[in-house]
């Protein structure tokens, strides 16, 4: 009996012979193809894993060794700076060490004489503006002219020349008829001829000197005694100085300043943008405060003491960028015949730009000599102003009271008549400086 044929669905095995080492291709291809829906096979998982293991493995190399790379290199980068933060942050006190056989300096504290009220005034901050701003600068606002070059003579009144200092350079003396009383505050105004307090107080200068300025101002003086009387006595006067609102009798020190030939300012602090971790003090310009607050605090400072040529911000990183509350303290430095200096605590500062729109005298700071305060930073800031000097033919450079700051400025000061360049007064660079 014949049997019907049937057609396998599948390829048909040939039979393996003796000789034959290995299966046919469609055992090989039968053996490798699981069939639909049935798991993959142990070795494929396995493989899978090494994959997945080995790409797991090398993303983390990557991630460990680039952080360790940006770790180290962020360290390179800034730790002298982060140093020197740290140093600057730490308390310190300098006590001098007596030679052998020198007796100490008696205390005298219990000798001086208690100064007049309103001579200096005592370091007290306003009451944060209780007190109204009413009128406030009108008077000095209809006598302004547009500002000038340093007045030569003096006043009506007989205001007399101070004392020659060593460099022969004299300043002059205070002028009644450009100080306006009010509570018992000295504050600066523009005189019945004109005359400006930042011109009739500015060191003179030959403006006829035409070899490139670097114009250095020293802030933050008056709060260490023994530092103030470094930088009067030991810094070339052609430096300016700039002094704390909070220093005490901060009115001799400006006299003794301005006696040695220094031409002087008063810091105006100014809101920082990490306010108020950092804190300029009590009379603080605030952004947040109203106009009648901050142009109290702001008269509170100008009526420090007399004869100076005008403000040097302090801080004001967040302050500086705030047009609505900066230009009213513009207008008021304007109106009473003060020069401004913006310390640009940041690049987004538009202080200066404000200043320049309603032709309020102004310089700018290129240059933090001693923001890391060390001698080969400090060298190569200055030589940094030498080079814009150079190129722009004026620069600015602020200084902090520091006593290797003194030293590195004498210094380089020095050199400066070698090089073809000149130290200037920070007056003499007024409105000069190229806006960005």
């Amino acid at each position: 009996m014949k049997l019907p044929s049937i057609r396998l669905p599948f390829p048909k095995r040939r039979p393996k012979t003796a000789d034959a080492d290995e299966l046919d291709p469609l055992d090989d291809q039968a053996a490798e193809e699981p069939e639909a829906g049935e798991p993959a096979a142990p070795a494929d998982r396995t493989r899978l894993k090494r994959i997945l293991t080995a790409v797991a493995t090398v993303g983390l190399a990557v991630l460990v060794i680039g952080g360790t790379g940006a770790l180290v290199g962020w360290i390179l980068v800034n730790a002298e700076t982060t140093e020197a933060r740290r140093t600057l942050e730490r308390p310190q006190l300098t006590v001098p060490i007596l030679a052998d056989g020198e007796a100490p300096t008696p205390n005298s504290s219990a000798n001086r004489t208690t100064p007049a009220a309103g001579a200096g005034h005592a370091g007290t901050a306003p009451d944060g503006g209780q007190h109204r701003a009413a009128g406030h600068g009108t008077e000095a606002a209809q006598e302004a002219p547009a500002h000038g070059a340093p007045a030569a003579g003096t006043s009506e009144a007989g205001a007399e020349a101070m004392p020659a200092p060593a460099d022969g350079v004299r300043l002059a003396a205070v002028d009644p008829t450009l100080l306006e009383i009010k509570n018992d505050a000295k504050l600066p105004k523009i005189g019945p001829d004109g005359r400006e307090p930042w011109s009739t107080y500015a060191r003179p200068f030959n403006v006829d000197d035409t070899r490139p300025r670097v114009a250095i101002v020293v802030v933050g003086l008056g709060l260490s005694r023994e530092l103030t009387e470094q930088a009067i006595s030991g810094l070339p006067s052609a430096v300016s100085l700039s002094f704390s609102p909070y220093a005490r009798n901060i009115g001799p020190l400006l006299e003794r300043a301005r006696q040695a030939g220094h031409e002087v300012l008063v810091d105006l602090p100014m809101e920082p943008l990490d306010f108020p971790r950092d804190d300029p003090g009590p009379s603080t310009l605030l952004t947040s405060l109203s106009l009648v607050d901050n142009l109290n605090r702001l008269e509170w400072v100008l009526g420090r003491a007399p004869g100076y040529v005008g403000v040097t911000t302090w801080m004001g990183s967040q302050f500086t960028t705030v047009e609505d509350a900066l230009m009213p303290v513009l207008q008021t430095l304007k109106e009473r015949g003060l020069m401004f200096v913006d310390s640009r605590a940041t690049s987004r500062s538009i202080a200066t730009e404000l200043a320049s729109s309603i032709q309020l005298p102004r310089a700018f700071n290129n240059t933090f000599v001693d923001s890391t305060p060390s001698l080969d930073a400090i060298d190569r800031a200055l030589a940094g102003l030498e080079a814009i000097a150079r190129q722009q033919r004026h620069a600015v450079g602020i200084a902090r009271a520091l006593p290797i700051t003194f030293d590195r400025l004498a210094r380089w000061a020095g050199t400066l008549e070698s090089k073809g360049i000149t130290l200037a007064p920070v007056s003499a660079v007024a409105d000069r400086q190229r806006l960005r």
